[in-house]
């Protein structure tokens, strides 16, 4: 069982740039939650749990979109163990400009604006993920 829970979630969100999170801060985050996650699993569940929490305190539940979330920590994580050289989301920039379009995500699936794709996992149905 993770030893990782939302206040670890919300710590690690605090100290990588607090709640607004643009896309280059989703990343961050996200980097910063595999640091100490047990797994890619672990970290996605955290991610989830505190940003979640943040769109509900923000008064805009709706806005939480789990497969788009999944996306960026499976694809996060893949960079890491692809490119082990990488210390930080900076040079996994470099490395991999792609990740710096927070739309990449569309090149994937054909329709991410399905609620079921806002609630839970959806595989995608273009590109399959690596």
């Amino acid at each position: 069982m993770s030893h990782l829970d939302l206040a670890d979630g919300l710590r690690i969100l605090n100290a990588t740039g607090g709640e607004y999170l643009d896309h280059q801060a989703h990343l961050r985050f996200a980097w910063a939650v595999l640091d100490e996650a047990d797994d890619v699993s672990d970290a996605a569940r955290v991610l989830s749990l505190t940003i979640r929490h943040v769109a509900e305190l923000g008064g805009n539940p709706g806005k939480y979109h789990e497969t788009v979330t999944v996306f960026w920590i499976r694809l996060i994580a893949h960079l890491r163990e692809t490119y082990p050289d990488l210390k930080n989301t900076e040079q996994m920039a470099e490395r991999y400009p792609a990740v710096l379009d927070p739309g990449l995500p569309h090149l994937h699936w054909s329709d991410l604006d399905s609620p079921e794709a806002k609630t839970r996992w959806i595989e995608p149905d273009l590109i399959p993920l690596p």
